[in-house]
């Protein structure tokens, strides 16, 4: 892993839409915010190659945060997200932080891959939208 640059944006945006299933304008807007913010982002590279993204957001009440974490779709299933989950868990927990990860809850092959690294459920919630 790697912090991203500026010259990352383009990757990311094509990551979320890949990995999402997102629009790309609404991906666009989505990065420009991440990467304006103050939460490290960090691209996930493969054998000098981007295969995808995580953001991590240290709270002051000693809570690490995982956000948008993403692979390639043509990458997963090869132990990747098994090895960088288990990397920022090592970091972040020698550094004092619990761990904590937002995640969608539909996705059942994200889920099996959290929990298979030790993460719970403690709390879900679905979001809602009203169409104009």
């Amino acid at each position: 892993m790697r912090k991203a640059t500026i010259n990352d944006y383009e990757m990311s945006v094509r990551i979320s839409v890949q990995a999402f299933g997102m629009d790309e304008e609404d991906a666009s807007v989505m990065e420009s915010k991440t990467f304006a913010d103050h939460t490290d982002m960090l691209m996930i590279v493969v054998n000098e190659e981007t295969v995808g993204k995580l953001r991590i957001s240290r709270e002051e009440e000693g809570q690490a945060w995982i956000y948008g974490f993403s692979i390639l779709p043509e990458y997963q299933g090869k132990g990747i997200g098994r090895q960088v989950l288990r990397q920022v868990i090592k970091e972040q927990s020698a550094a004092g932080y619990s761990v904590h990860l937002e995640v969608e809850t539909k996705n059942e092959h994200a889920l099996g891959l959290y929990e298979s690294v030790g993460f719970k459920v403690v709390h879900t919630q679905d979001y809602y939208s009203y169409p104009c």
